[in-house]
């Protein structure tokens, strides 16, 4: 190889000039960004597609065939937070109930389970909360307030829905939560990350918000996702979920689950019981 190379610099003779193409590209490759020069370059390309895009895609939105917008309507179910929080509020209750009997592999199993729900939720939790405040503060106007709206129209601190476009709720949660779901399932994180995508550009297509409010808060919440999961994992929490792990963690979550239904079967029959034999001693006086 180096004779290769040898070769190649002496037919090009000693005058020639090099070509630092490949130099200066394996340099850019090496170069570790920081966060205010990312954050710079993310501002100059939304400023881009805030000038270029939103408008078209607004005006496609509308004219979108109504069987297309119902779907959408559906995909567009996945950013909001109330499943993502509902569900897993309810199952980390029963992996702390399943944990109290579990011990050795099986309480370690549980312990990742929970890990991934506390990723899921404390991300979409934050994530919304922070989206929904920064919005509320930006005061971008909507595009449906108005029949004709201006990409650039603000009312900063409104705190009212028609002007709480900037950065998308929706958008913000799904990313976030299709993110960590990807970080706990890493064979479906395609998927899953596709599905957040989807999800977070429907609220543009459905004409609720502009394409960039849709980039930005993907943007939020895909950065507030990974840096809890940077904070999580230095504190000893591990995120990947294979079939090993998955399998024996749901079966202790059900068993707990299938425990918490039969007690409270068992308290209500009690109750009934009990209200049953003083109405029946009550009649009897």
């Amino acid at each position: 190889m180096k004779d290769l190379r040898s070769a190649e610099d002496g037919a090009a003779g000693p005058g020639a000039k090099a070509d630092t193409r490949p130099q200066i590209a394996a340099v850019l490759a090496r170069q570790d960004q920081s966060p205010l020069s990312l954050l710079i370059c993310f501002v100059c390309v939304l400023f881009l597609v805030v000038m270029i895009a939103d408008g078209p895609v607004h005006t496609m939105a509308r004219s979108l065939d109504p069987t297309l917008n119902a779907t959408l309507r559906m995909v567009t179910e996945f950013g909001n937070s109330a499943w993502p929080l509902g569900i897993g509020l309810a199952l980390l209750a029963l992996v702390a109930v399943a944990r109290r009997r579990a011990q050795g592999s099986a309480a370690e199993d549980l312990q990742a389970f929970r890990s991934c729900l506390l990723l899921v939720v404390l991300s979409v939790a934050g994530s919304g909360f922070l989206a929904s405040l920064s919005k509320n503060m930006i005061g971008r106007m909507r595009p449906s307030t108005v029949p004709d709206p201006n990409v650039l129209e603000f009312s900063v601190l409104a705190f009212r829905a028609g002007w709480a476009s900037f950065p998308s709720g929706h958008a913000t949660t799904a990313a976030a939560c299709a993110v960590a779901l990807a970080i706990c399932a890493p064979r479906l994180s395609w998927a899953w990350l596709s599905i957040g995508f989807v999800a977070a550009v429907s609220r543009a297509l459905l004409g609720v918000h502009w394409l960039s409010d849709c980039l930005a808060g993907l943007a939020l919440g895909t950065a507030f996702c990974l840096l809890l999961r940077r904070h999580m994992a230095g504190r000893g929490h591990r995120f990947v979920l294979d079939r090993r792990v998955l399998f024996p963690a749901v079966a202790l979550t059900a068993q707990a689950l299938s425990g918490a239904v039969s007690g409270l079967g068992r308290s209500v029959c009690t109750g009934f019981l009990r209200l049953w034999r003083k109405f029946a001693s009550g009649r009897r006086t």
